[in-house]
């Protein structure tokens, strides 16, 4: 998911309307991360302490402030997060959208290393796991600095696509309870999380007959720009992503279920 990371989950996602030859492939189906060939890791997350006592947390411009309390915070997604120091070295969060709980993790501090386990609720109520191992690249101490993720391990996500029409292109991701219906006409459609519309958007874009380019916003601001491309047998779907506001690019491999 793309990714998103220690407080929050989000994540990303995909696809492009269907050709109209049966021998073509096509984008439509269910789709399944492969977590071995994909590169995930990579990016980057910040904690800093504000004057006024709150913390700050940012990744590749997904920033919010939040206490140690369990109190709920905005986030730029329309969501909330509530953290909470269970001891000095290990914090829980509760990731929210539309009221609904749409992640929650676990970080363990060790050291310079840092391990975030998290469990993504799904609309059936059942939980996808998934582990982010984190090392220290400056600050402290404790959580405070900078880290950069080198591991994402555990449950694959699944993302089903469906094509409605020559033009129309309907997304969910399960694991983060998200859908998105759209065109590829470079308009802003609104993303869907836990039942009712956030304040995130994606831009559709088609850059060639087996690709297309993914433009997601935050509060009208854009925050992802992704490239998919289907391979010439219909099997395999890659996502070459990259964050507006970081160099950090990473690249998903989806296979078809």
């Amino acid at each position: 998911m793309r990714n998103r990371v220690i407080g929050c989950g989000v994540a990303v996602f995909m696809m492009v309307a269907g050709p109209t030859s049966a021998q073509e492939p096509t984008f439509t189906g269910t789709w399944k991360l492969n977590m071995a060939k994909s590169q995930l890791s990579g990016q980057t997350a910040t904690f800093q302490k504000k004057p006024d006592g709150l913390l700050h947390f940012d990744s590749q411009g997904f920033a919010y402030d939040f206490d140690l309390e369990g109190k709920e915070h905005p986030t730029p997604d329309g969501g909330t997060t509530a953290w909470r120091e269970v001891n000095p070295t290990t914090w829980e969060t509760t990731s929210r959208a539309n009221g609904k709980v749409i992640v929650t993790s676990r970080s363990v501090l060790k050291g310079d290393s840092l391990s975030v386990e998290m469990q993504m609720k799904k609309p059936d109520g059942t939980s996808s796991d998934m582990t982010m191992n984190w090392t220290r690249v400056s600050g402290g101490p404790g959580f405070l600095g900078t880290w950069k993720s080198t591991e994402v391990k555990g449950a694959a996500p699944i993302m089903e696509l469906s094509v409605k029409g020559a033009t129309g292109i309907t997304i969910k991701v399960p694991e983060v309870q998200m859908a998105c219906t759209g065109g590829f006409d470079g308009k802003d459609y609104p993303v869907m999380m836990g039942g009712a519309a956030v304040k995130q958007t994606i831009a559709f874009e088609r850059s060639g007959p087996l690709s297309f380019k993914m433009t997601t916003k935050l509060d009208g601001k854009p925050y992802y720009v992704e490239v998919l491309t289907l391979s010439a047998d219909g099997k395999i779907l890659v996502d070459e992503a990259h964050p507006v506001s970081a160099n950090e690019p990473s690249k998903a491999v989806y296979e078809r279920q």
